[in-house]
């Protein structure tokens, strides 16, 4: 089944998003952590089938999402995809079957891929681009400065979001050298006029920091895990504010 972790406006307090997340409960395990389970299905075409079930899903329980304060527009979905998906020659016509029939403005759904994924073939990466850019369908970059970090292939993406790697926000080593490259990021995100994300915000200190920096979104545990599709519709309605200290 798929849960959805909010993706925060660090000025407004707003949701403005949702990450939609697999999660998969087997009968005897219990829950099992995707970072199990996806590895696995992407050994196979089991893979793709998983990924056009996390697409019905998220596209479809998104319709479901109305605007909240002042906002104009519903908030998103992201949807992750795997290095075999991205490179599945169905995937721009799955994707426009699941808009066609759900009625979801394309420009609510962002596909989310890694640094790595996204560089194993340039050229291929760079077509399908193009053909999401015209259904109007964004993209985010996830694990940004974990990967290639080449930013002449940044510049050549031109991707709508990219998200800070958790290991940035909250570095285990050298956490003035961290800060730094985090200072960096979102600087350059925001000279390149792309939208900044930080992942894996766990402090209000986090939040604070972050916020002083002028990252645009956030998303972590200091205001929810990834839950599921009822309790993520009872959020939009609620206030988020932690305090940035």
């Amino acid at each position: 089944q798929m849960h959805y972790q909010p993706i925060i406006d660090l000025s407004t307090s707003e949701v403005v998003g949702f990450e939609a997340l697999m999660r998969w409960k087997h009968p005897e395990r219990g829950w099992v952590p995707p970072d199990v389970f996806i590895p696995l299905a992407e050994q196979s075409t089991l893979i793709l089938e998983l990924g056009a079930f996390a697409m019905h899903e998220s596209v479809t329980t998104a319709c479901t999402w109305e605007p909240q304060g002042d906002q104009t527009k519903a908030p998103y979905v992201t949807v992750n995809l795997s290095a075999h998906q991205f490179q599945d020659p169905d995937l721009v016509p799955m994707i426009e079957r699941e808009l066609q029939q759900s009625g979801l403005d394309p420009e609510r759904l962002l596909l989310e891929v890694t640094e790595t994924v996204a560089l194993l073939d340039i050229t291929e990466t760079m077509n399908v681009m193009e053909h999401l850019n015209r259904l109007k369908i964004g993209i985010a970059l996830d694990d940004f400065g974990t990967g290639y970090s080449s930013l002449s292939y940044l510049a050549a993406l031109n991707p709508r979001i990219i998200k800070i790697d958790q290991s940035f926000v909250r570095p285990k080593h050298d956490l003035d050298r961290s800060n730094t490259l985090l200072e960096a990021i979102v600087t350059l995100g925001n000279k390149l006029d792309m939208i900044v994300l930080a992942e894996g915000i766990e402090t209000p200190e986090q939040l604070g920091h972050l916020h002083n920096l002028h990252c645009d979104l956030g998303q972590g545990f200091l205001w929810s895990p990834a839950v599921p599709s009822g309790e993520a519709l009872s959020m939009l309605g609620e206030s988020k504010h932690p305090t940035a200290d």
